[in-house]
């Protein structure tokens, strides 16, 4: 299939590009507004999990950290104290 008959949404973007577009519905909103979207987002995961036979797995899953990650994620928490 070429690119030009693929929906908008599924066309490759660059990330850079990408994000001021994402972003564009969110932007101008209040806190409030932004609480109820995050809200409504939760209650979606929270209804797609739940449909799942095996949701709880879902919820038990953790990513593992690089050593890496794990060092720079203690030192921001040191120098946050």
């Amino acid at each position: 299939m070429r690119a030009a008959k693929l929906p908008a949404s599924l066309a490759q973007r660059d990330d850079r590009a990408a994000i001021p577009e994402d972003i564009s519905p969110y932007r101008g909103t209040t806190v409030e507004e932004r609480s109820q979207i995050l809200s409504a987002l939760c209650r979606l995961a929270a209804e797609q999990i739940a449909a799942r036979p095996d949701g709880f797995r879902i919820l038990q899953y953790e990513d593992r950290r690089s050593a890496a990650s794990e060092g720079l994620w203690l030192r921001l928490v040191a120098a946050g104290r």
